[in-house]
């Protein structure tokens, strides 16, 4: 029928095929990779140089005071959303260089210990946030259609950044010097930071957000969508979603400073992300359960060897899903109850055969790379406009939370039964997090479906025009603040709704 579009074709590639043809690909890539390596070498490094003039015991605590500079996550993050990029990276990679370079030099000269730990604390503080800006440039860059396999994807690197991080810094200690590790980690930073800018330039969003100001609004006025060409209007997100466009990315963003005010709690004043988060640390605490306990049932060797396995059937998880129809994509909630199942099958196999305990770690690795994939993707989803990069940092900072609590329990479970009761504890706590996925599923952002608001059948032209407004009314469910309904002002153009804080 004349006038009226077309429904559009799936797209003929899709997964990994489809985002490896985007523009900038393999700047986005180089970048990513580089800013995993940095995750996966830096303790090792500090380790290995301390420990090279002084004793373990003495380089194994100042680890432990670094790592307490990762509580200054969430601020770098914020400061990524509010100053930009450019801005926020620069500084605090000079001054993570000075400070591995005064650590070096001070270990150097076999200095007081307590010069150590000053520069050390200091150097996990200013890390170049590489990581959470790596998400978030997938993000803003992928299409829409390709955003989980870039997820995907960046799970699949940490992985690898942690398996070959730590080889590669013990090969630079003994090849080189006990310094290298620190300084090729640093230089990873660097590296990191030049690629992720390089392939953002032209397109990072722009920043005019006073301190009074937030990032609560919409990511574009309603009344302006309805003003655009409907062709432009299907190959941009919906209102609602937390992802910019590869193009026209600017323009929209620079709705930012023109909202309300910036509540003080930041992204977790969002119900649905503060329990997205205790799936997180459920998650991660399951997970290192798992990995307390490979080596006290095995021993130190094979169980190395066997956490090792996790990491291998992570890597496939998470390549698979990438690969996969989203249809075909299990939820988070299931993929935790998998977990939790999976680390009941090696518990009952931890008293069999080796090659069953061999299978029970590739079952339970199977389910690590999605559900990071799903952690992740549903974080930036939930985020609101203007603050992706502390809601990715507020993840990442609940996921070492939940990393020590898996940890501590482990221990607990190992010293006051069995060895294979850390995994049974690991199974509790899977469970637990597939329980609080529930609350994050049935949340209004995840159960809402765009629709149209036409009375009688839609067609395609007018479904596609009607969405907008349609997402921007589910909105106000979601902030647990104000509630301003958005409504159709005279002449048929949307009228935004402003969140506040």
């Amino acid at each position: 029928m004349a006038g009226v579009m077309a429904v559009p074709r799936p797209p003929t590639r899709y997964g990994y095929r489809s985002l490896g043809a985007e523009s900038g690909f393999r700047v986005r890539l180089a970048g990513a990779a580089a800013s995993k390596l940095q995750a996966g070498m830096f303790s090792f490094a500090l380790l290995y140089a301390v420990s090279a003039g002084r004793s373990y015991g003495v380089a194994a605590l100042v680890v432990a005071v670094a790592a307490l500079g990762g509580i200054a996550a969430p601020l770098r993050g914020r400061l990524l959303d509010r100053f930009g990029d450019k801005r926020v990276l620069w500084p605090i990679l000079a001054v993570h260089v000075g400070s591995v370079a005064a650590l070096s030099v001070n270990e150097g000269l076999h200095g007081p210990v307590l010069a150590t730990f000053g520069p050390a604390l200091v150097a996990n503080v200013s890390m170049p946030p590489v990581g959470v800006l790596s998400r978030v440039m997938w993000r803003r860059l992928s299409q829409p259609e390709n955003l989980r396999s870039a997820l995907a994807l960046d799970a699949v690197l940490t992985d690898l950044a942690f398996v070959l991080g730590p080889a590669l810094v013990g090969l630079l200690t003994l090849t080189v010097a006990p310094m290298a590790g620190l300084v090729v980690s640093s230089g990873s930073s660097a590296l990191a930071t030049v690629l992720l800018l390089r392939a953002q330039a032209g397109r990072e969003p722009a920043r005019g957000v006073s301190r009074g100001q937030a990032g609560y609004t919409h990511r574009q006025p309603l009344a302006d969508i309805h003003r655009q060409p409907l062709a432009d209007i299907h190959r941009q997100p919906l209102v609602g979603t937390r992802r910019e466009s590869a193009a026209g990315g600017a323009s929209q963003e620079s709705e930012r400073g023109t909202g309300g005010a910036r509540h003080w709690f930041g992204p977790l004043v969002l119900a649905p992300l503060r329990w997205l988060l205790l799936v997180a640390c459920l998650f991660s605490a399951a997970l290192h359960a798992v990995q307390i306990a490979l080596p006290a049932v095995a021993g130190r060797s094979a169980g190395a060897a066997l956490v090792s396995l996790l990491s291998a059937g992570s890597i496939v998880g998470g390549l698979a899903v990438g690969a996969l129809r989203s249809r075909w994509v299990p939820r988070l909630p299931v993929l935790l109850l998998g977990l939790a199942l999976a680390c009941v099958a090696l518990a009952v196999a931890g008293r069999l055969p080796l090659g069953l305990v061999v299978a029970g770690c590739l079952l339970v690795g199977l389910f690590i790379g999605p559900t990071f994939v799903a952690l992740y993707g549903g974080a930036g989803d939930l985020a609101p406009s203007g603050t992706e990069a502390e809601t990715q940092s507020w993840t990442g900072a609940a996921i070492q939370l939940g990393a020590a609590v898996g940890a501590a329990a482990g221990a607990a479970a190992i010293e006051g039964w069995v060895p294979l009761a850390a995994v049974g504890v690991a199974a509790v706590l899977a469970l637990s997090g597939a329980g609080a996925g529930l609350r994050v599923a049935r949340s209004p952002r995840h159960r809402s479906r765009p629709v149209g608001s036409s009375r009688s059948a839609p067609t395609p032209e007018l479904a596609e025009a009607d969405r907008p407004v349609a997402e921007a009314g589910r909105l106000s469910a979601v902030t647990n603040n104000l509630d301003v309904r958005p409504g159709v002002g005279p002449g048929g153009r949307g009228v935004s709704a402003r969140i506040e804080g």
